[in-house]
């Protein structure tokens, strides 16, 4: 029973990032002038709503409180690299069988004061601790920037939850650009 009720809450965790993440890419891909961020954290819930409905009510519940400050963090955090567009997800190869997909593919980014075009994005949603994952997902940002010959901007959304009464959760971005080479921390 415990272990299939943690593996329900990790599966729930994955649902919210994924729906932050189309919450963001509903935002920005054709309704960026007419979608609020209100709107797009309605999105978000509905998505993750949606694709927990048959999952114990306490799960849904955690899981889906910091939802609307993530979405909220991430649009944030796409107008911080002055993404205006983005662009269709265009998949690399890796191996003989195996192609992966990068979260997003903006045409035009900046970042640090340098900009950069057509820039894979992986995006990322995590609790306060990142640093047991990080390695992991460098390496998986080192394979898009190898087969795409182009940095890629890691993006993680932190949220923590906070003793206020009213604001339960807070979000922040941390970036991170890596190329094939090497990477680099921009705290926000």
């Amino acid at each position: 029973m415990i272990n299939s009720f943690k593996k329900k809450n990790n599966l729930a965790s994955m649902i919210r990032g994924k729906a932050v993440e189309e919450a963001i890419r509903f935002s920005f891909a054709s309704h960026r002038d007419k979608m609020s961020i209100p709107a797009a954290q309605n999105y978000a819930n509905d998505i993750y709503y949606l694709r927990t409905k048959k999952f114990p009510p306490t799960i849904v519940k955690n899981n889906a409180l910091p939802i609307n400050t993530l979405v909220r963090a991430g649009i944030n955090a796409f107008a911080f690299l002055k993404v205006k567009t983005l662009k269709n997800i265009n998949s690399y190869k890796l191996k003989k069988s195996k192609y992966v997909y990068p979260d997003f593919n903006a045409e035009k980014i900046e970042l640090d004061g340098k900009k950069y075009n057509n820039c894979c994005i992986e995006l990322k949603v995590s609790g306060e601790k990142i640093t047991e994952s990080l390695k992991g997902h460098v390496k998986q940002c080192v394979n898009y920037s190898i087969k795409s010959r182009k940095p890629v901007v890691l993006i993680y959304l932190i949220f923590e939850k906070n003793d206020n009464k009213f604001v339960k959760y807070s979000s922040k971005s941390r970036f991170f650009l890596i190329s094939q080479k090497k990477w680099y921390n921009f705290p926000k």
